[in-house]
């Protein structure tokens, strides 16, 4: 029903976009100058036709967030979406740095490996500071940027130096927390 490299708690879905969105995701070795082994890379790609738009997830998030999205646009375009780097069903892997620049790395050779002509970046929270910053990075690849509710900020907020890692692991703790992920989802 679901790809094997997804965890068994997939099963545990209820929503029926969320099941067809799970059992589409496919998973690509990427190679980026980030680590010596490729980056096991999922992502969904959907439709034909029209310039290819790019989707990016927010923050603590994975692809699944697009589960309403991406069909509608597929409807009329080439639509991809992918889990950025150490995020989503995408691997974590130790050693590997991450970043903003690391992001748009690997979203880059992800580009170059799958999609290889210019595309529509649709990034939503976090996904839209990775698409600014992969549009800086690599303005050769992006034919257009659409933003939702975007995070993005000229420097680090001020609030940054605060995020030392216990308490950015106390925050994405409290965003694991399965009531808040649940008002959230609700939300979406």
């Amino acid at each position: 029903m679901f790809p094997d490299f997804l965890p068994s708690n997939t099963q545990q879905l209820v929503e029926s976009s969320s099941i067809v969105l799970a059992q589409s995701i496919q998973r690509q070795a990427i190679s980026t100058p980030l680590s010596p082994q490729a980056i096991a890379t999922t992502y969904v790609n959907q439709g034909k036709g029209g310039t290819p738009i790019l989707l990016l997830h927010g923050f603590d998030s994975s692809l699944l967030e697009l589960r309403r999205l991406l069909p509608l646009l597929a409807q009329d375009n080439e639509t991809w979406a992918v889990d950025l780097l150490g995020f989503g069903f995408t691997d974590r892997m130790a050693g590997t740095p991450f970043s903003p620049n690391a992001i748009a790395t690997h979203l880059y050779y992800f580009w170059k490996t799958l999609i290889r002509t210019p595309v529509i970046v649709v990034g939503a929270s976090m996904g839209g500071a990775a698409a600014i910053d992969f549009t800086l990075t690599y303005p050769q690849v992006v034919k257009q940027l659409v933003l939702i509710d975007s995070a993005g900020c000229t420097k680090a907020p001020p609030i940054g130096k605060f995020l030392f890692p216990p308490l950015g692991y106390l925050a994405t703790a409290f965003l694991a927390n399965p009531k808040v992920r649940q008002s959230i989802s609700k939300n979406a």
